[in-house]
């Protein structure tokens, strides 16, 4: 690992507002972080804080992803390592106020006075100058210091091909000496830096409060949608918690504290990092193993332990550091175990190809996953059909292991497509794995060979040529249909004329299951359109209800105006967490998603209705 060092720190001593870069030695403080960071806020007055010296959720205070002028307010901290600094703030039109912050908060007068005069108030109370009594009010509760590593935000302003300012990420440390990306690394670590010890614990989400400017105060760079479209997901930066205390100051170096590599000689990994699937983090390939002539298989240790737990079906990204962005790409997992996952590689494209050619045993590989809910738990006690073609073999392998594990009653029918038995990969363990079950079949077609090429002839008989629909539908005989579900993993082609066939011979097309997975995708910066109608329309989700206007923005804005605090992130239709189900009535999109959202269902941060609309509570 290199050896990052510290470029230079920051603190914000008002959440929203611009920060302060700290000179000299600075103290790191156990259970929290630099001394009056985030120590501050300004109450909205659209949502009603009942505690304000605790945390709360950002919508309660002006944040920038919601109020973006407000970066153009000036901040200065005097005597920032002190019990009672002097806060200045500077308002965009030139006035300034100041006012010690310390216990006598509530008492700065002038300060509030310059904040009530160049903010507008909601229904719930006056805009406020606070302090709040935790830690700081970062985003996350437990959050104690932000990194932002240089390289990464370089690596993000080519692909912008527009300057990225850091600022815009709003890190306490900056990083340097360490390669794009290079600070993912870091989680799960214990870390001494100056005098004090860190243990870093999650990567930070990036929201729509990145793609404004922090000098100008206007939304002009779509940076969660060039995270998710070039790297696979929206991490930029990660957060630490202060370990042990003491002094930091920029130039001192990044030291890790103790070992947390995986040992190449264990079976089992355990897990250094209490993680969520969506995180970005380091793993490490521990097998390698050829799987066919054009496959590769890799065991990959999760420091999560996450993927060990895959369900059959689900897949994992792979983010290959070092490759031209868009440098991720999906594969299913295909086997599991305590602490780590088997993907199965075949060259095909430009991100497998350089995983065949570069990626070791030992190797360093940054991971997101388990995704997916095309899993073979969705099939309860149904029988079960597998059909699949070249690399999609990758989710029988999984779901036959985990029947046969499971010693399923369930007969199973398995019918898989390769160009020739040399292509296979997993095909011996897919044939133990039916040989375990009690009433298992399968069917095995090479398109470009003589059946007698095949392995295993003694088990199964190969055909030659494409699979007709008279051989899908041999799947099913003497199944009842209706009480069959398919799993179908191959090219588009041949999925929708899997399904055609098996709808067409009475399968309910819920059963028919094939999982759709999300190519990296060129996004560029788009303004909103404008909205096709004048409206109003009623927006209703359960008891809340607007009415929207133009001027309310999406739909998402439109309901935080009525005290609506709903789940979001980018705000640009980037990363999904918005999403809701639509009940009644249409809506049309501002910004056209990245991600398209589930059939029924709307991304109400970039959309707006076009006519009355009921949303799920």
């Amino acid at each position: 690992m290199a050896e990052p060092r510290i470029a230079s720190i920051v603190r914000y001593p008002v959440k929203g507002l611009p920060g302060v870069v700290a000179e000299g030695d600075v103290a790191l403080r156990p259970g929290s972080g630099l001394r009056w960071d985030r120590s501050h806020a300004i109450e909205n007055g659209r949502v009603r804080v009942e505690s304000p010296a605790a945390w709360n959720s950002r919508e309660a205070y002006f944040h920038v992803a919601r109020y973006e002028e407000i970066v153009r307010f000036g901040v200065a901290l005097d005597a920032a390592e002190g019990d009672a600094p002097v806060l200045t703030l500077t308002a965009p039109d030139g006035r300034s106020a100041s006012a010690p912050v310390d216990e006598a908060t509530d008492h700065a007068f002038a300060v509030t006075a310059l904040l009530r005069g160049a903010l507008d108030a909601g229904p719930a109370g006056p805009v406020r100058l606070i302090r709040t009594g935790v830690a700081g009010l970062w985003d996350w509760p437990d959050a104690h210091l932000s990194f932002i590593n240089l390289a990464t935000v370089a690596a993000l302003e080519g692909e912008a091909g527009a300057t990225v300012d850091p600022r815009r990420f709003r890190g306490n440390v900056l990083l340097e000496g360490l390669p794009a990306w290079g600070e993912l690394d870091l989680l799960g670590r214990r870390v001494r830096v100056g005098d004090a010890v860190l243990e870093f614990f999650q990567p930070t989400d990036r929201c729509r409060a990145t793609t404004i400017d922090p000098v100008a105060g206007v939304s002009n760079l779509n940076v969660p949608a060039l995270l998710a479209s070039r790297y696979g997901h929206m991490y930029c930066g990660v957060y630490a918690r202060v370990v042990s205390g003491g002094t930091v100051r920029a130039g001192d170096a990044l030291e890790v504290v103790g070992d947390t590599e995986v040992l190449e000689d264990t079976t089992s990994t355990p897990s250094i990092l209490d993680g969520e699937p969506g995180w970005p983090r380091t793993g490490r390939v521990v097998e390698r193993e050829q799987s066919g002539a054009r496959s590769v298989s890799y065991w990959v240790a999760d420091p999560t332990g996450l993927l060990g737990d895959a369900r059959p079906g689900q897949h994992l990204r792979v983010h290959l550091a070092g490759e031209d962005a868009p440098n991720w790409r999906s594969y299913t997992i295909s086997a599991t175990a305590p602490g780590r996952a088997r993907i199965t590689v075949r060259r095909d494209g430009r991100i497998s190809s350089a995983m065949h050619e570069r990626l070791e045993r030992g190797d360093p590989l940054v991971i997101t996953g388990p995704f997916g809910d095309v899993t073979l738990d969705r099939a309860d006690e149904r029988d079960v059909v597998l059909v699949s073609a070249g690399s999609g073999i990758t989710p029988t392998a999984a779901m036959l292991r985990g029947l046969a594990d499971a010693r399923s009653s369930r007969r199973v029918r398995v019918l898989h497509v390769e160009r020739t038995a040399a292509d296979l990969a997993l095909w011996e363990e897919v044939a133990e794995s039916c040989s375990r079950l009690a009433d298992a079949s399968l069917g095995l077609h090479l398109t470009r060979a003589a059946a007698t090429a095949a392995p295993d002839a003694s088990y199964v008989d190969a055909r030659t040529g494409r699979p007709t629909a008279r051989d899908v539908l041999a799947t099913i005989e003497g199944l009842d249909p209706a009480a069959v579900d398919a799993f179908v993993c191959g090219p588009a082609l041949f999925t929708a004329e899997v399904r055609s066939a098996l709808t067409g011979a009475g399968v309910p097309a819920r059963h028919v299951h094939a999982e759709v997975f999300y190519s990296p995708t060129t996004a560029e910066l788009t303004a909103p359109r404008e909205p096709s109608t004048t409206g109003p329309h009623r927006v209703r989700a359960g008891t809340a209800e607007t009415q929207w206007r133009p001027r309310s923005g999406s739909i998402l804005d439109a309901m935080e105006g009525v005290g609506q605090d709903w789940p979001s992130g980018c705000r640009v239709g980037a990363c999904g967490t918005c999403v809701r189900g639509l009940r009644s009535g249409t809506v049309e999109y501002l910004v056209d998603p990245l991600v398209p959202p589930p059939v029924g269902s709307v991304l109400v941060c970039c959309s707006a209705p076009t006519s009355d609309v009921e949303l799920d509570a």
